[in-house]
C-alpha cells in the first residue's frame, strides 16, 4: 500500500479509484510495476464519467495520462499527452520519457514545460524528504525538474537507496501534478 499526501486525499475521486491507487505499487523509474487495479478502474471507467463534464479538458486528459503512467502502461500514457499542447501536458511527457529512460527526451519536453506552478508546490512537499544526494532538486525554493532527470538516471544506473529516494520523490511528484490537473479540470 502506498501512501498519499493530505491534499491529494482531500481530492472528490471516485472511492473505487482511491482504493485502486491505495492497493497499488510505487511507481518504478522505468517500465512499470503494473498496476492492474487501476488499469481494471480505468479500462471501465472514465473521470468524466464518474465526475461529469471538465471545465477544462486538457486538465481531465493530463488526469487520464497521469492514470495510465500510474498504471504502468507508458505507451497509453504517452499517447494521451503528446496530444496536449499545454504546459501540463508537456509535464506528464516529460515523466513519461524520464520513465522509459530517454533522458534527453524528457529534458526537450520539460523546457517547453517553462515555469509551472507546481514547482513551488513540490518544493514545498519534498522539503522533508531531501538528503545529501536529492538536494539539488530544490534551487529557489522551486523544484528543478532537470535535476530530477539526472538524479533518476543515476538511480537507474546504481540503484540503492538513490534509487528509492527518486522513487519516493516521483511518487510525490505525480501526486502534485495530478491533483492540480484534477482541480483545473474538475473543481475550478
Amino acid at each position: 500500500m502506498i501512501s498519499m499526501t493530505e491534499d491529494f486525499c482531500s481530492l472528490p475521486l471516485p472511492q473505487e479509484l482511491v482504493d485502486a491507487i491505495a492497493a497499488s505499487q510505487l511507481p518504478g523509474l522505468g517500465d512499470g510495476p503494473a498496476n492492474p487495479a487501476i488499469v481494471d478502474w480505468i479500462s471501465s471507467n472514465r473521470l468524466q464519467d464518474s465526475l461529469g463534464k471538465p471545465h477544462d479538458r486538457d486538465a481531465a486528459a493530463c488526469c487520464d495520462s497521469g492514470l495510465w503512467l500510474l498504471a504502468g502502461d507508458l505507451d497509453r500514457s504517452h499517447t494521451i499527452s503528446q496530444d496536449i499542447h499545454t504546459a501540463d501536458g508537456s509535464f506528464w511527457h516529460g515523466i513519461m520519457h524520464r520513465r522509459e529512460h530517454d533522458f534527453g527526451n524528457a529534458k526537450y519536453w520539460f523546457r517547453n514545460v517553462g515555469t509551472h506552478p507546481a514547482f513551488e508546490t513540490l518544493a514545498e512537499a519534498a522539503a522533508p524528504l531531501m538528503t545529501a544526494q536529492t538536494a539539488s532538486l530544490i534551487a529557489d525554493d522551486r523544484w528543478d525538474p532537470y535535476a530530477m532527470v539526472d538524479l533518476c538516471q543515476q538511480a537507474v544506473r546504481g540503484g540503492g537507496d538513490l534509487q528509492s529516494q527518486c522513487q519516493q520523490l516521483a511518487w510525490l511528484e505525480w501526486q502534485v501534478l495530478f491533483a492540480a490537473n484534477f482541480r483545473y479540470a474538475f473543481m475550478d
